[in-house]
């Protein structure tokens, strides 16, 4: 089959999906829930619904419905995935007009990938020919597609066509083929040796001091940009999360500076978006010294800021590289049990708020919000809403 016969067959099975799949988020909670949903969330300027590992099927499926809501009736217009900030921003673009879906997902993380977002790629796209100008793009620093290098190289090479930069004794070609090695996405293995960083590090710097920021390559700059940091980070022996998270956080505010009267939904891992890690007793947090995103974002916009996390009561989810897992047996004082004792067993989601909930959430000392793993926590101080799926599902 060639591959325009197999992205014809793709096209047909997500447009299918769409229709099936169409009906509102909204139906899904009781009205006193959904009510409170969007009262909470209506005023806010940035939204972030974060799931336990990347990649919880359901969870994903339940945060694409309540965007896409969000899109059609409360005017976000700004779409956050975690993979790099450029990568997504340039496929995006170029998916609104080749609908090549494929090489959209080319430029995400594959363990943020699901069927659910192609979905909510081909509906953005829709909601742009209607006139609706939804942007999207990544908010991480690090690489994250199977085609960085020649996206980068793309965006580099065009706009050199139309700017004099002159980097000492370093050609494009040298600079080319170092930054060849840092597709890893992890950084482990970013670049083989110290002259590798310093021709990347050096080329970069003098790039992004000798290039005027226009509109057409601001977005590449800025990318650029984070690599530079990141790069930097490492030379330095500073811990790459938190160097990532930094990062993340700038690239936010960035678009918020870009776009001051627009808001924005940012779809990642709850890990990030937590509010308070120094509140979560786990041997998993990076650090003491660790500042999420979330922290960031909740310390600079605290009026503007509302995070909601995912969390499955029972059934089997999709845990990291896709593999299944059973969720495992509730702890006797976690959010997940609490709502399985007291809730109506006949409710697929529940939603929870600080603004309504607070005395529920701070009775349970536990969660899974965090790699389906139960920690200790104080839930109230992590997240503003909990939503807890009654059954989890695989695809």
């Amino acid at each position: 089959m060639n591959s325009i016969l197999q992205k014809s067959f793709l096209f047909f099975f997500l447009l299918c999906s769409i229709l099936n799949n169409s009906s509102s988020f909204s139906q899904e909670l009781t009205k006193e829930d959904n009510n409170l949903l969007f009262s909470d969330l209506a005023q806010n300027q940035i939204i972030a619904l974060g799931d336990a590992t990347h990649s919880d099927y359901t969870a994903s499926k339940f945060r694409v419905d309540l965007m896409k809501e969000l899109v059609e009736n409360y005017n976000f217009t700004i779409i956050g995935i975690e993979s790099n900030l450029y990568e997504v921003y340039k496929a995006f673009e170029d998916f609104k007009k080749n609908a090549d879906i494929v090489a959209m997902n080319s430029s995400i993380y594959t363990i943020v990938r699901n069927n659910h977002l192609d979905e909510l790629f081909f509906y953005l796209k829709e909601q742009n020919e209607k006139g609706n100008n939804i942007k999207v793009f990544g908010f991480d620093a690090s690489l994250s597609g199977g085609n960085a290098y020649e996206t980068f190289m793309q965006g580099i090479e065009s706009n050199l066509n139309n700017t004099e930069i002159e980097c000492g004794d370093i050609s494009l070609q040298t600079f080319s083929k170092r930054f060849k090695n840092l597709t890893p996405t992890n950084l482990k293995a970013l670049l083989r040796t110290k002259k590798d960083y310093n021709v990347v590090y050096d080329y970069l710097g003098c790039y992004l001091n000798q290039d005027t920021t226009g509109d057409d390559n601001e977005v590449l700059n800025r990318a650029l940009a984070n690599l530079h940091a990141t790069i930097e980070g490492k030379q330095a022996g500073k811990m790459n999360h938190y160097t990532r998270d930094s990062l993340m956080f700038n690239n936010i505010v960035y678009l918020k500076n870009k776009y001051p009267k627009e808001k924005m939904i940012l779809f990642g891992s709850t890990s990030h978006f937590i509010k308070s890690p120094k509140t979560i007793n786990s041997k998993y947090m990076p650090s003491q010294e660790w500042v999420s995103l979330g922290e960031r974002l909740h310390k600079a916009f605290p009026k503007d800021y509302f995070f909601i996390a995912y969390t499955g009561v029972s059934g089997n989810t999709r845990g990291f590289y896709g593999k299944k897992v059973k969720l495992g047996k509730l702890l006797p004082n976690s959010i997940e049990n609490t709502v399985n004792e007291k809730y109506d067993s006949s409710n697929q989601i529940m939603y929870l708020s600080v603004n309504r909930d607070k005395s529920i959430l701070d009775k349970a000392d536990s969660s899974r919000i965090l790699g389906n793993t139960f920690q200790e926590m104080d839930i109230s101080s992590n997240v503003d809403g909990l939503f807890l799926i009654r059954d989890s599902n695989m695809d």
